[in-house]
């Protein structure tokens, strides 16, 4: 989820093309069930691909084909997305918002059109209970658990026993579940670590390494003295180590990610990112979809009519040979 920034830049993309080829499926495949479409909030991003991938092969064994469209971290764009699947007619629609207040209104548009709507992240409470609408269930990962944040500090409690100054690198675009988990982590840290200080919180701009390397450099001037970057993805954490490695801090500087995307897995074999979380893409994949088949099909709600929580796995250099790459899992899929 030695660091050369361009090839850095470039590993999400070669990583998403092996992981899954889907793109945008064609509206008319032959003897479909139907089409369900998917919002990819951006596709570049290894683990949101990793989760659409998933979608579409399980959509695929139960007949139903699916329309991919990238938003491209452009809330607007997912707004005009939304609308686009209403036009061709899509009988469900699987819905990552980056804005859930600003998307609600196309929601509630598709709803009315008697189109079945299924989310992830669209709600941020730690609750298995089912979302608001007009979703009729949804996923979430591990971002909106008070156990990762529990998790996380834990961590740092544990490979800077003497405490130290903590950095968090967010998400420039103000993505609800990476925000809550944001706020839950600087929460606990604070009550639960009294021998660390958190420094602040600095954003990624692009979603990428590239980003998460300008984010870091502007911080590692603003605070001269920095013992963890804790990032919300493994692409900020991979540009956050080229940072430190430049500043000549290699090994003096936890740096921590989170998901797992492929590129993170390398990274900690070299020990240079010290850590991250398996956000389990492919799980939240296969149930995204089988919530959405079980609508259609017209299955008891209480099969479907609730949230799904995808538990996160950490992984460092002393485990990190027991993980099982994505590409395998989706795979496994027939």
């Amino acid at each position: 989820m030695s660091l050369k920034n361009k090839k850095v830049a470039l590993l999400p993309l070669l990583a998403v093309a092996a992981l899954v080829v889907t793109g945008t499926a064609p509206a008319t495949a032959a003897a479909s069930k139907g089409l369900v479409g998917f919002s990819y909030p951006i596709q570049a991003n290894t683990y949101l691909a990793a989760i659409g991938g998933a979608a579409e092969k399980t959509l695929k064994k139960s007949g139903y084909t699916m329309l991919g469209i990238d938003a491209q971290l452009d809330g607007n764009k997912q707004i005009s997305d939304v609308e686009t699947m209403i036009t061709k007619g899509v009988k469900a629609m699987i819905i990552y918002p980056l804005d859930s207040k600003g998307l609600k209104p196309a929601l509630d548009k598709a709803a009315a059109a008697g189109i079945k709507v299924i989310t992830m992240n669209y709600s941020v409470e730690d609750s298995t209970k089912a979302p608001p609408s007009p979703a009729l269930a949804q996923v979430q990962d591990a971002f909106t658990s008070q156990v990762l944040a529990d998790d996380r500090v834990a961590y740092l409690k544990k490979v800077l026993p003497a405490g130290g100054n903590v950095l968090y690198i967010g998400l420039g675009f103000p993505v609800a579940a990476l925000e809550k988990h944001a706020a839950l982590f600087e929460a606990t840290l604070k009550a639960k670590a009294p021998k660390f200080t958190f420094l602040g919180r600095v954003d990624n701009p692009s979603d990428n390494s590239e980003g998460g390397r300008t984010a870091a450099d502007a911080a590692l001037i603003k605070y001269p003295k920095v013992d963890a970057i804790v990032a919300y993805n493994d692409p900020t954490a991979l540009g956050a180590f080229a940072a430190v490695k430049a500043a000549g801090k290699a090994g003096k500087i936890k740096v921590i990610g989170l998901q797992m995307q492929p590129e993170a897995v390398t990274s900690i074999k070299n020990n240079e990112i010290n850590g991250s979380w398996d956000y389990n893409p492919v799980q939240s994949g296969v149930s995204l979809a089988s919530l959405t088949i079980s609508i259609l099909k017209d299955r008891p709600k209480a099969s479907w009519n609730k949230t799904i929580k995808t538990k996160a796995d950490f992984y460092d250099n002393e485990t990190i040979a027991q993980f099982v790459p994505w590409a395998t899992r989706l795979a496994a899929i027939k």
